[in-house]
């Protein structure tokens, strides 16, 4: 009996050892690379900037929009999904061949990021690291700070169709909520386009960007001066904090950097 407990625990480990797990969505492979788990995955989705690791292992495109083929190709045990990802005939599809599909929710708050990491410790056995973690980002947090009078947008687009903007329930309204900014955008829930009437009554102090965005379309000043933008004065003084992508769009370990650059720009101003 002794002999069989014995073998039965080598042959799970084994078989916890022998994942082979596709990270879809940048927020879930920092997360692995931040509990040390990383020798698990053998692939990962265009949003998995962080670390620069991440970056050097094989892609599967992006994670809203995944290819079946690219993924099965990395012979995958385990597909790690953020919510949204894929379409649902393209998860079914890599579902059926036996790949494991773990869908996560996507966090919009500590609290649920601290969820996040507490389960994805649990599906690879790194609770102990998961709870180092979220300690760790607890303790990395500011106090939120009182208003300060500062004005501000978050911009995911800025074009002929107008401005979409986050409003609540987005990490960009987090990072004003710590450093005593208004956000000028919270009369919308999510990322949705932005009532022109609000900018007429009131001017933002200062724009904020993903990188992505600013960088597709031509860099910071080519942003400035687009037409959409052009009746904003911040736009036309330029006042504008272009951030990391995956740190201003999802929530990560890495959350007080992100509240730090916020408030290091609206000091300068």
């Amino acid at each position: 009996m002794k002999y069989l407990s014995v073998m039965l625990l080598l042959l799970s480990s084994s078989v916890f050892a022998e994942q082979r797990i596709v990270s879809a969505g940048g927020t879930l492979t920092e997360i692995i690379f931040a509990l040390g788990q990383q020798q698990e995955l053998v692939g990962v989705d265009q949003s998995s900037m962080y670390p620069k690791a991440a970056t050097e292992l094989p892609q599967v495109g992006y994670y809203r929009d995944l290819a079946a083929e690219g993924v099965l190709s990395l012979r995958p045990t385990a597909l790690f999904a953020l919510e949204g990802t894929g379409r649902p005939e393209v998860l079914k599809q890599i579902s059926s061949t036996g790949v494991t599909l773990k869908t996560y929710p996507k966090p919009d708050s500590i609290s649920e990021l601290n969820s996040l990491i507490t389960n994805l410790g649990k599906e690879l056995g790194a609770q102990e690291q998961a709870r180092t973690l979220n300690q760790k980002i607890q303790n990395s947090l500011p106090e939120k700070s009182s208003l300060t009078g500062k004005k501000a947008l978050f911009l995911l687009s800025a074009n002929d169709r107008g401005l979409v903007a986050a409003g609540t329930d987005t990490v960009p309204q987090m990072l004003f909520e710590y450093t005593g900014i208004k956000n000028l955008a919270q009369t919308h829930s999510g990322f949705k386009p932005l009532n022109r009437e609000i900018l007429a009554v009131e001017q933002p102090d200062f724009i904020i960007a993903p990188a992505h965005v600013v960088y597709s379309l031509g860099g910071k000043d080519a942003f400035c001066k687009l037409p959409a933008l052009s009746l904003l004065k911040a736009a036309q003084n330029c006042k504008l904090l272009v951030m990391d992508s995956l740190l201003s769009l999802g929530l990560t370990p890495r959350i007080a950097i992100a509240i730090e650059q916020v408030s290091e720009y609206r000091n300068k101003l």
